[in-house]
Formats: structure tokens, sequence, C-alpha cells
């Protein structure tokens, strides 16, 4: 076995353990990148006096920032019984942006990070299901079709102000942004066009806002032949090649006036944006949910391809303290070969020879003679402790065992709360494609 796999197992081994502090209000790493940071919480108390209403303020703060937090991990509907002390039990720090007060009223912005371990561990005992993983960005682009046609690209239309307004303040797992196009791509894109879903020219709007998909939100008065007025809604979503994967939501709601066809009311449009995009962030969840009921592993194959190989020039005898080959073009600049069963170190590199060699490294197997043309060969461990520390990252996953390491493959054990599908969803994300491999394995494809 060389050196890098050993390496590779005792990095897995070692764990480091960080305290973090309480009392500070420097940016936790959890908290920066991660769904358990709730940020810009406003709060406005008077008491009699202000200490008492900076306290009350900071706790107030706290609960807000707990209700935002299950809105965003939850799913809607779960009621959580818990009392005021156990929340805030949960809190890692606080973090005061901006706050002004007079002798008896105090005004300020926070900031809490929740600490991920305590958080879980509470959805544990509480048997709740939740999600945490974030969805890359998905560009969002709205279409009126009124009356008179197509809307688009229109900053006076309140279709559009709706969702410009509601994207600046979502605080959910998915990120949606507002697609902006540019003004050559603007003039040639109609909403004609994207409603028919004409592939290349989505696909060069999903390109040119650096997302790999696109939402389309369309909004739509109709006059039935009864005469009755309805506004219909739905959203269409493509992938990175600009196919049309789904429709994703879509609503009828009957108008008041049939004048309302040609003005449709904004507080309408507006709570339209509002449940379009909790459906998106519904299903988001749903396909991310951890079940912390449910225990579950998964047996993974990691390929581990071969750099390069080579053959012996000539022998290569016991005591030789460099190896000739054919030619060294690929290898490593220093790093370890194999002989047969024989791991052989050098920290020199020639264009036919490793110089400096060490033999039978980790008591390897060595013999006194190679022939000429044996094969000498370095594997490609890099993929490993990539994917082991994706895997390891994953909110849901309790642990990582690496089973067994060849020159080929590497196996390993994960176990994790919730289903495997859920699973194998979230690690798709990561860029990991598994495929079944005899319905007990899978076997990493890309």
């Amino acid at each position: 076995m060389s050196f890098e796999l050993y390496k590779i197992i005792f990095l897995t081994i070692l764990k480091f353990c960080f305290i973090s502090s309480t009392l500070l209000a420097s940016v936790d790493q959890d908290c920066l990148n991660s769904s358990f940071y709730i940020k810009n919480i406003n709060v406005d108390l008077t008491k009699e006096s202000i200490n008492e209403a900076r306290f009350q303020a900071e706790q107030k703060s706290k609960l807000i920032g707990f209700k935002r937090l299950t809105n965003r991990l939850m799913i809607e509907g779960i009621k959580l019984n818990s009392n005021k002390m156990e929340i805030f039990s949960l809190v890692d720090y606080l973090k005061i942006n901006k706050e002004a007060n007079s002798d008896k009223r105090y005004l300020a912005n926070f900031d809490v990070c929740f600490n991920r371990s305590l958080v879980i561990n509470f959805f544990r005992k509480n048997k709740l299901q939740y999600a945490e993983t974030y969805r890359e960005p998905i560009a969002v682009l709205p279409i009126f079709k009124g009356p008179r046609g197509y809307v688009l690209w229109d900053e006076k239309d309140n279709w559009y102000l709706n969702w410009e307004n509601k994207l600046k303040i979502i605080d959910g797992l998915v990120k949606l942004k507002l697609a902006k196009g540019n003004f050559s791509l603007n003039r040639i894109l109609t909403a004609n066009d994207l409603l028919k879903s004409n592939k290349d020219q989505i696909n060069k709007l999903i390109i040119n806002e650096k997302t790999n998909a696109l939402i389309l939100v369309v909004a739509e008065p109709m006059l039935m032949r009864d005469g009755k007025t309805y506004l219909s809604t739905y959203g269409k979503f493509y992938n990175k090649s600009g196919k049309l994967q789904s429709t994703i939501y879509r609503n009828s709601i009957p108008l008041k006036r049939t004048s309302s066809f040609y003005n449709v009311d904004k507080t309408l449009l507006e709570r339209e944006v509002s449940n379009m995009i909790k459906s998106i962030e519904t299903n988001w969840k749903k396909n991310n949910l951890i079940d912390t009921r449910i225990y579950n592993e998964v047996d993974l194959i990691i390929p581990i391809t071969k750099i390069k190989s080579t053959t012996l020039k000539k022998k290569l005898l016991f005591n030789d303290k460099s190896i000739n080959v054919n030619s060294t073009s690929g290898f490593k600049d220093k790093g370890f070969l194999k002989i047969q069963n024989e791991i052989i170190f050098y920290n020199k590199i020639t264009k036919n020879t490793f110089e400096n060699i060490k033999r039978s490294s980790f008591n390897s197997s060595k013999k006194l003679k190679y022939e000429k043309n044996t094969s000498v060969i370095q594997n490609d461990t890099g993929v490993w402790p990539k994917i082991l520390k994706i895997l390891e990252k994953l909110p849901f996953v309790i642990e990582v065992k690496i089973i067994s390491i060849t020159n080929s493959k590497g196996r390993i054990i994960v176990k994790f709360m919730g289903n495997k599908k859920t699973f194998f969803h979230a690690i798709y994300e990561k860029k990991l494609n598994f495929k079944d491999l005899n319905s007990q394995q899978y076997i990493l494809t890309n």
C-alpha cells in the first residue's frame, strides 16, 4: 500500500475539535456560510430602563431568529413545543450590527448564530424532519401576458416589480436571482419563443445569468367563455442545457371584476409571487428532507484511476540507487511507485530515471531483482480525499468509515440520517454521480 493511501487513512481517522466561544461576536464558519445564521433582525423596545430594554431586545431577537430558522429549515405546518430558555440555549452568539437608544427605548439590528449541533440534537430529540442544504442559484424571469401582449424586462410592470422586491428579501434554502439579461440578448429574446421552450435561447439566458437553471414565472389574466375572468399563474423549470424539466407551479384565481382583466390587483400579484416562492422552497426541502427518526447506510465504491505506467529499461537490483525506465513522462516530481508488490519512494526525477530511491516502503514485499520490461505504475489517489471531505460535510452524515483501499478502488460505508433518495439527491448536487452496482453497492461514475 502506497504512502498516499496510508496518509489518506490517517487523515480520515484524525479529527480536530474546535471550541467556539459564545461570547465573541466574530462570525463563526458555521454561521458565515450556513443555513444556521439568521441576519437582519430589527427590534425596537421601550421599558422602564435602558438596561431592561436592551436585555429584552436581545432575548426577543433570539426568538425571532429561531422562528425564521425553523421556517427556513422545516416544512411549514410543524409546530414546535419548546420553552424560551431551551431556544436561548441553542444560540451560539448574538451580533449587533447597529443600535440606538434613549433613556428607556432601545433600537437595534441583530444577526443570530445558532449552534448547528445543538439545533440538530433538538430536532432529533423532538423527532423532527428538516433540510439545511442550499440549492445553487436559479435565475427567475417574470413574464406578464396582458390584453396588449407580453410584457418582458419592463421595470414598471407590477408582476416584474413584485418579483424584484420579493427576491431581495427571501431567506430560504433556494437562492433565486432575478434574470437581468443584457442589451444584445434582450433584443433577440422574445417571450413567445421562451414560452415555446426554445432551448437555444433559454440556454443563452442561463449562461448569461451564470446559473444552472431558469424558471419562467408567468402571470396571465384570462377571460373565459362564461364571461368570468381569472388570473392564471404558472412556473416552468429549465435545466442548464435549456431543456424544459417540469411545470413547478400552476394556479387559477377568480378576479372580482371584469375590469380586473385590464388592471390586476397589485396585492393579488404580490400574494402569487409569495405562493410561487413558497412552492419552490417546499419542493426543494421535500427532496432534501432529513428524517432524524431514520438511520441508514450505503456501501460506496470509489475507483482509483491509474495516473501513469512505464516499464523497466534495465534490470533493477537490490542495491541500486535509481530506477531506469523507458520514460518518466506524466509521473510526479517525487512520490511513490509500485513494482509488483513493492512500494518504492523517490524524490527526484529525470527523463528516464527515478532517483534517490528508498526500497520496500511501508514494509512492502521486496525482491532482489526485477527483470527488464517489468511494469512500473503510479496511481491517482487525489479524488479519494476530496470525496471523503464532501461526504463528511453533508449535514445528515453521521459517519464515513473506510472499509478497504486497493490499487484500483476504495470502499467506504456512509452512515446517515434519512432515506437513500435524500442522500443521493444531496450528493448529486455536489456533482457526485453514483450508479447501482449490484443492489448492495453503489459506484462513482464521474
